[in-house]
């Protein structure tokens, strides 16, 4: 099955499974569902990226009270690590967490291992930088890995451990399901195959045909006896369910990757259907720029299997436009950016270039997400021809003491531009004085300049982004 025909699918399938069913197992969290708090509890999914409490979707949640589970096991806080996917139930207003349940990505043996590249349970993983814990992970390494699906049969971890004892049940995925037919024991998950066990535990999925829905699925036992090979072969499977909140949610934010595109206004992140309307507000990107594979934070409302996005942020908000510098095995630098590495991988899209034939000195325009430290993790890379002398860069600011914003740890030294080259998200120009009045750390802003020598002057404009 192709993925076009394959995203159809999971719009109608996913969307038909969430509206009917008002509850069910533990993969499914939601103001009515069996994992919820009650109606009117606020759902935030998405990465951790922080302690002191837990942070998810920029929101520091208070712990303190938070129930805790980790693939269905009770487990305390000091357990979560940053890169884990998070699903908090509690107020989001007032930053609180009554429930913390955390699933894996997918949990095996490694089939094979090539860097930061993987492959386990049939799933292509790609493993963030530095995400790695107990390493190095080769093949025949049973692995537990948390991230999130971008596509049929491809993960992307923010978090892959190395484990030394197998959990019960040792064996979990989650992926899109493919080649099932209505009543059938039999299906695909990437390129594992999967047969229910006798009385397997089948939660909220529907009675057809699941071809489409991204589903969780554990079970105990593998054809291919791993360890003894390091390929599952076939998964019999003790437990099936949809993943993704069920039930309607008055408050929520979900954290993932377009999986489906019927338009910029109707699409799928992970496994929840979005809508957006005329009041929808985006920050840091353009709704046209929404395509499959972007990573998006959506907050809204869900009803009826539909959340109908209020916000739309995009995760990959930090953008240059400068000369290629250096290349290694993987990554790159920037001509007047020093200490900013950016990174590709598996999931890195190329236009009018492949990583091979990027060339120094030619002009790139970039766009990524954050990484550790000061790496950009590249989710597009655009080769524009020889290298140009104007320089653009925008990046969430970390600290900012007029004249000068730190990005990415580039200290931009805005001294250079004009006072009626100050402008705000509407590109209107407010000046130095009350643009330094509403910067602050955590604001997006967009900034150009001049390469001369190998060092930017920050000498034509800079702007606030939403």
């Amino acid at each position: 099955m192709n993925f076009s025909t394959l995203r159809a699918l999971a719009h109608g399938a996913i969307a038909l499974t969430l509206a009917a069913c008002g509850g069910g197992g533990d993969g499914g969290i939601g103001g009515t569902g069996g994992g919820g708090g009650g109606l009117g509890t606020d759902v935030s999914v998405g990465t951790i990226t922080a302690f002191g409490s837990v942070w998810v979707n920029g929101v520091r949640f208070d712990d303190s009270q938070a129930t805790i589970t980790i693939d269905d096991n009770s487990k305390a806080r000091s357990d979560l690590r940053v890169g884990m996917v998070a699903r908090l139930n509690g107020s989001i207003s007032g930053a609180t967490a009554s429930t913390i349940n955390v699933t894996s990505a997918v949990k095996g043996y490694v089939e094979s291992a090539n860097g930061n590249q993987l492959v386990v349970m049939g799933q292509n993983v790609t493993v963030d930088p530095g995400a790695i814990s107990n390493g190095p992970i080769a093949a025949g390494h049973y692995v537990e890995v948390h991230g999130q699906v971008v596509s049929d049969g491809t993960i992307q971890a923010n978090f892959a451990e190395r484990k030394t004892t197998q959990a019960t049940p040792p064996f979990v995925v989650k992926g899109f399901v493919k080649g099932h037919t209505a009543g059938g024991t039999t299906f695909q998950v990437g390129a594992l195959n999967v047969t229910l066990a006798n009385g397997a535990t089948i939660n909220d999925m529907p009675g057809g045909s699941w071809n489409g829905i991204l589903a969780e699925v554990k079970g105990s036992t593998c054809a291919g006896n791993p360890p003894t090979t390091n390929v599952c072969g076939t998964l019999t499977a003790t437990k099936v369910e949809p993943e993704g909140v069920r039930g309607d949610v008055s408050k929520i934010e979900v954290e993932g990757f377009v999986t489906a595109l019927t338009s910029t206004s109707d699409f799928t992140v992970g496994s929840q259907h979005v809508v957006t309307n005329g009041s929808t507000a985006f920050q840091g990107g353009l709704q046209s720029e929404i395509v499959l594979t972007t990573k998006l934070e959506v907050e809204g409302s869900l009803s009826g299997g539909i959340l109908t996005a209020t916000k739309v942020s995009f995760r990959e908000n930090i953008r240059f436009e400068a000369n290629l510098a250096s290349k290694g095995a993987t990554s790159f630098t920037l001509a007047g950016l020093p200490g900013i590495t950016i990174e590709t991988n598996a999931l890195t899209q190329f236009k009018n270039t492949s990583f091979a034939a990027l060339a120094v000195g030619n002009n790139l325009r970039v766009r990524g997400r954050p990484g550790s430290g000061n790496t950009v993790i590249a989710s597009e890379v655009e080769d524009r021809g020889n290298g140009d002398t104007d320089v653009r860069f925008q990046a969430v600011a970390s600290a900012v003491a007029a004249p000068n914003i730190t990005m990415l740890g580039i200290v931009v030294d805005t001294s250079p531009i004009s006072n009626n080259n100050f402008k705000d998200i509407n590109d209107a120009i407010i000046g130095r004085s009350a643009f330094f009045a509403a910067a602050a750390p955590g604001k997006l802003i967009k900034v150009r300049g001049t390469l001369s020598g190998g060092t930017i002057s920050w000498n034509q404009e800079i702007e606030f982004e939403d």
